[in-house]
C-alpha cells in the first residue's frame, strides 16, 4: 500500500484514495442494481392485483431491457467524451425518481413509462464505471477489478432479493421499490463528494503506461466500433449472457414459489427469495475468480474462462430440468437446488467480468467504456427478447420449460467466445 502522501500511483501498488474511488464507485452500482432486480421479486403480487398473465407482465421485463440496451448505446461514448462520474450521478438520481414513482402507480401504463426510465437511467452506470475502473486501474490487474465491479453488481441482487422478499411478506409489494430507491440515493451523495473521473483530478499521475490519449472521442470512433467484427462477436456472446441470466432474474422467483399445479415447484416465498439469491452469491464469487483466472492463469487471455463459465451455466440448469422437481422431495434437496443455482446463475453473471474486459482489451483505454457500451448495449437488445419470449413459452409449455432454452443459449454462447479465442 502506497503513503498516503505520494502523488504517483504505481503499477504494483494501490493508494488508499484509489481503492476508495473503486470501492465507491462499485458500491453506487451494487444499490443500481436493487433498483431493478425487485420487480422479478414483485411480479406475482404485481400480477394477481392488476390481473395481468406472464405474456402481459413480461413486457414490463422487456421494456427494461430494451430500455437498458438502448440506454447502453449512448452511455459509453457520453462518458468517454465527457463525464463518467456526471453521468452516473445523472442516472442514479433519474432511477430513484422512477422507482419511487413505480412505488405508489396503480395503472399499467404509468408502470411501462416509469421502468422505461429506470431502464434508461441505469444504463448509465455501467460503461462509464468501466471508464473509471481503466483510467484508475493499470490494465495488469483489468480482469481482477472487473471482477469485483462484476461482484457488487450481483451483491445489490443478493441483497434485494430477501430484502423485497420481506418487505413484500410484511408491508407490500410497493415497498420493495422504495426502499431500494432510499437507498440508492443516499449513497449518491457519496459517491459525488468522493468519486472522480480520473487520478489526474485528484493530482496523481501514473506510473503505468497510458494506452489512451488526450484526443476527443467522436462520432467515427463511435462507427469505427460499430462495424468491428471482433466487437460484433463479443456482442453475440454478450447476448447469450445476458439472454440467460435476465431469463433467471426476472422468471425463478415465480418458478420456485407457484404451486406444482400451476408448473411451479411450490416452495414459500421468503425461502424462495433465499434460494434465487444463490445464484447472486455465486454471481460474485464467480466474476472474482474468473477475471482473477483471466489475468494469472491464462495471461490476459479471456475465452477460456469465459467458456468455462458457459458451460457450466449450461449444464447446471440441464440437471434442475431435469431432477428439480425429484430434488424437492428428498432430504437436503433445497440446499441443492440452491447450490444448481449458485452455478447456473453465478457463472452465467461471472462470465461478464472477462467479457467485459475484452472491449479496452481489443481497442484500448481510450475507447474502452464506448465499446463497453456498444457490447452491452447490442446485448441487452437481444436479452429484451428474454422477458416476453420466456414468458410466451411458460404460458404455452409450463413455468420449468424455459430452463431448457436458457441451458441451450448458454452452450451457443460458449461456442461464439470459442470462434473469437481472445
Amino acid at each position: 500500500m502506497l503513503e498516503k502522501n505520494t502523488k504517483v500511483l504505481k503499477e504494483n501498488e494501490f493508494h488508499p484514495v484509489q481503492l476508495r474511488v473503486f470501492f465507491v464507485m462499485i458500491t453506487l452500482y451494487t444499490f443500481y442494481f436493487t433498483c431493478n432486480n425487485n420487480l422479478g421479486v414483485a411480479a406475482s403480487e404485481i400480477q394477481r392485483e392488476f390481473n395481468l398473465n406472464n405474456t402481459e407482465f413480461g413486457v414490463l421485463f422487456t421494456i427494461f431491457t430494451l430500455g437498458f440496451g438502448l440506454g447502453q448505446f449512448f452511455s459509453g461514448y457520453l462518458g468517454d467524451r465527457y463525464s463518467p462520474k456526471i453521468l452516473m450521478f445523472v442516472g442514479a438520481i433519474g432511477a430513484t425518481c422512477a422507482n419511487i414513482g413505480f412505488g405508489i402507480s396503480s395503472n399499467m401504463t404509468v408502470f411501462c413509462i416509469l421502468w422505461a426510465v429506470n431502464a434508461v437511467s441505469l444504463a448509465m452506470g455501467w460503461s462509464p464505471g468501466c471508464s473509471i475502473l481503466f483510467r484508475w486501474i493499470p490494465r495488469k490487474r483489468w480482469g481482477l477489478f472487473m471482477g469485483f465491479f462484476d461482484a457488487f453488481a450481483f451483491l445489490g441482487g443478493s441483497i434485494i432479493y430477501p430484502i423485497a422478499g420481506f418487505a413484500i411478506s410484511y408491508l407490500s409489494w410497493r415497498a420493495a421499490f422504495i426502499i431500494p430507491a432510499v437507498l440508492l440515493a443516499l449513497w449518491t451523495v457519496v459517491f459525488f463528494a468522493y468519486v472522480k473521473d480520473s487520478p489526474q483530478q485528484y493530482g496523481f499521475t501514473i506510473e503505468w503506461k497510458r494506452e489512451d490519449s488526450k484526443e476527443i472521442v467522436t462520432i467515427k470512433d463511435y462507427f469505427y466500433i460499430l462495424k468491428n467484427f471482433d466487437l460484433i462477436l463479443v456482442s453475440i456472446s454478450t447476448i447469450c449472457s445476458q439472454f440467460v441470466r435476465w431469463g433467471l432474474v426476472n422468471w425463478i422467483i415465480k418458478i420456485l414459489s407457484n404451486s406444482e399445479d400451476d408448473g411451479g415447484f411450490g416452495i414459500a416465498l421468503v425461502t424462495a427469495t433465499l434460494i434465487a439469491s444463490a445464484m447472486h452469491w455465486g454471481g460474485a464469487i464467480f466474476s472474482i475468480g474468473l477475471g482473477y483466472m483471466s489475468d494469472i492463469v491464462f495471461n490476459g487471455k479471456r475465452w477460456q474462462t469465459i467458456s468455462i463459465g458457459f458451460i457450466v451455466s449450461g449444464a447446471s440448469l440441464v440437471i434442475i430440468y431435469l431432477f428439480g422437481y425429484s430434488l424437492i422431495g428428498v432430504n437436503g434437496g433445497i440446499f441443492i437446488l440452491a447450490a444448481l443455482l449458485f452455478l447456473a446463475g453465478g457463472c452465467i453473471q461471472g462470465v461478464q467480468a472477462p467479457l467485459f474486459n475484452l472491449p479496452a482489451d481489443i481497442l484500448g483505454t481510450r475507447l474502452g467504456g464506448t465499446g463497453v457500451g456498444i457490447v452491452n448495449g447490442w446485448s441487452y437488445i437481444g436479452a429484451s427478447f428474454s422477458g416476453a419470449t420466456l414468458g410466451l413459452v411458460m404460458d404455452n409449455f409450463g413455468l420449468i420449460s424455459c430452463i431448457r432454452l436458457m441451458a441451450v443459449i448458454s452452450f451457443i454462447g460458449a461456442a461464439v467466445i470459442w470462434v473469437l479465442k481472445k
